[in-house]
């Protein structure tokens, strides 16, 4: 019993380690990050605008008068969609700089977004959370945080405190576990049509390991100052800790980039890979 309580504890630990530093990334690259998803004059990259968003939107099937928790908020892209269209939205993240982009965007469109502080690891914080809250909130989404995160269970325990009962739906957006790095890695051929002479661009992706791949280091925005470590989960650990505490399935989605013609300029982009879905989204319900 000893032994079991000392491994629990090292894993803990290894685990606040390791969630500590990155949000130690994310506090360094708060301001790229807020920099780089405005740049186009969107608000958000191309992967939020294209593929990201459109799923929220449809998965969440916001209605007039329900509220909206944001999960890993960090500069407030998810919030402000909402918000936007009238919605009551809360953004919780545990980056103190990405929160302050996300008040001060906020503030300059003229959003009300209440945002706060919470740990997604700290399972006693986000109850503490959850009391304050004891009505739940209607939709609670979760975009591209989930790779970040040492372990799921945390958050999968929270979930159930924190939804709304009977209506309550939970949208989670992440990188695809399949196509996306380190499992899958993008391949490419330039090769010449013989019959126009023109050069014609074969993308794949070649996926040598998928069941067991250690935390690895990753640029959630290319050129970022520091890298994040991600977690690779396949399907069956993404999902069942969400399943073992009371959660369900009803719907999912893989979106890819449909560009017409590509990006023939950038012949690694996604743009180019149309039967690839670059991101995993589903929904969640009470059992």
């Amino acid at each position: 019993m000893t032994t079991t309580n000392n491994l629990d504890v090292q894993v803990n630990n290894h685990h606040k380690d390791a969630n500590d530093d990155n949000r130690k990334t994310w506090d360094a690259i708060a301001g790229f990050w807020d920099e780089r998803h405005s740049e186009s004059g969107k608000d958000g990259t191309d992967m939020f605008t294209e593929c990201l968003l459109p799923q929220v939107q449809d998965l969440a099937g916001w209605h007039k008068g329900e509220t909206v928790l944001d999960l890993g908020a960090g500069s407030g892209i998810i919030c402000r969609m909402f918000a936007k269209n009238g919605a009551k939205v809360t953004g919780l993240d545990y980056s103190q700089p990405m929160l302050d982009k996300a008040r001060e965007r906020a503030k300059k469109d003229g959003l009300a977004v209440e945002y706060d502080f919470i740990d997604l690891m700290d399972i006693d914080n986000m109850r503490e959370y959850a009391t304050k809250h004891p009505e739940g909130f209607d939709i609670i989404t979760i975009s591209t945080t989930l790779k970040s995160l040492p372990s799921l269970e945390p958050i999968a325990q929270a979930l159930p405190l924190l939804l709304k009962k009977e209506v309550g739906r939970v949208v989670i957006v992440d990188l695809h576990p399949a196509f996306s790095k380190p499992a899958g890695h993008r391949g490419m051929e330039v090769f010449e049509d013989p019959e126009t002479g023109k050069q014609q661009l074969k993308t794949y992706i070649k996926v040598t390991q998928y069941l067991k791949i250690p935390p690895s280091k990753s640029e959630a925005v290319r050129g970022q100052p520091e890298p994040l470590t991600t977690y690779h989960r396949p399907f069956w650990s993404l999902l069942e800790p969400f399943f073992r505490n009371g959660l369900v399935m009803d719907a999912m989605r893989e979106p890819a980039f449909q560009t017409e013609g590509g990006d023939m300029d950038h012949p690694q982009s996604y743009h180019n890979f149309p039967q690839t879905p670059m991101l995993l989204a589903f929904r969640l319900k009470r059992r």
